[in-house]
């Protein structure tokens, strides 16, 4: 598990050759999302082809996708 700014990033592999990121907010309170307005314990990614590929999703979406 890594720490990006105030959210912890899991990579995990979902399936065969299938990685998922697992976003979770680092003082463990929900996170909200702005559009549609919604609030989750965690959020995964879509399913991708590499670990990294995952974790560079997650890191788009808190950088860019509304993750508040």
């Amino acid at each position: 598990m890594i720490t990006y700014k105030q959210y912890h990033i899991q990579r995990f592999e979902h399936g065969h050759k299938r990685w998922v990121a697992r976003v979770t907010r680092a003082d463990a309170q929900n996170i909200r999302i702005i559009l549609p307005a919604s609030e989750h314990p965690y959020i995964d990614t879509k399913p991708t082809s590499s670990a990294e590929e995952a974790e560079k999703l997650a890191k788009e979406g808190i950088d860019f996708g509304g993750v508040v």
